[in-house]
C-alpha cells in the first residue's frame, strides 16, 4: 500500500475501464484517461492536504510483485466520518486484498480519529463489496436512492462501524 503518484494513471485507467469492474458498480467507470488523471490528481491532493487518503495497492510477492492490485483504504468522507472503499482489478478478486486494505484502513482511521465513524457506501448490486465490508465489521445502517447514479432506480447502501444518527445518515447520503 502506497500513496498514489501521477505515473499510476495508465494502470488505474485499465482497471477502472474493465467491463467486469464496471458491471459491479457502473459509477466506477472511467471512460477516458483524462477522467482517470483528474481522479488521480484529486487522490494525490487529498494526501497533500490531509496527510492521508486512498492507497494504491500492489502485489508484494511472487512473479506479480509490484503489479497494480487496486486502490483503497479510508479517507475522510465529510467533516465527521471516514469512508472505507476499495476497487480491485478483477483478476485480484477473491485473493484477500479487500480484507487486507480494509483492516489497514480501519486501523489507520481508528488511530487518527476514533471519534469519527467508519462508513462505506456500496451500490446495492455490488454483492462482493457488501460481503467485504460486512467481513470488515461494518453493518448496514441505511438503504435508499443512489443520488450519484443517473439511473433513478439505483439503490445505495450505507454501512458503519456504529449506529449513526439520522443527521449523520442524511449528511452521508445526500
Amino acid at each position: 500500500m502506497r500513496r498514489p503518484v501521477p505515473g499510476d494513471a495508465d494502470e488505474l485507467f485499465r482497471m477502472y475501464s474493465d467491463p467486469r469492474l464496471i458491471a459491479c458498480d457502473p459509477m466506477l467507470a472511467h471512460n477516458s484517461i483524462t477522467h482517470t488523471q483528474a481522479v488521480l490528481q484529486r487522490r494525490i491532493a487529498e494526501w497533500q492536504q490531509r496527510g492521508h487518503g486512498l492507497w494504491v495497492l500492489e502485489a508484494a510477492d511472487g512473479a506479480s510483485a509490484g503489479d497494480l492490485v487496486g486502490m483503497g483504504g479510508c479517507q475522510t468522507m465529510s467533516s465527521n466520518a471516514w469512508n472505507l472503499s476499495f476497487s480491485l482489478r478483477p483478476q485480484s478478486w477473491g485473493c484477500g486484498y479487500a480484507q487486507e486494505v480494509a483492516a489497514a484502513g480501519i486501523a489507520y482511521a481508528q488511530a487518527a480519529r476514533p471519534d469519527f465513524p467508519i462508513t462505506a457506501v456500496v451500490a446495492q448490486q455490488n454483492a462482493r463489496s457488501q460481503r467485504a465490508v460486512e467481513r470488515a465489521g461494518l453493518r448496514k445502517q441505511w438503504e435508499g436512492p443512489d443520488n450519484y447514479d443517473p439511473d433513478p432506480t439505483a439503490t445505495m447502501l450505507l454501512y458503519a462501524d456504529r449506529v449513526l444518527s439520522q443527521d449523520q445518515v442524511l449528511a452521508l447520503t445526500r
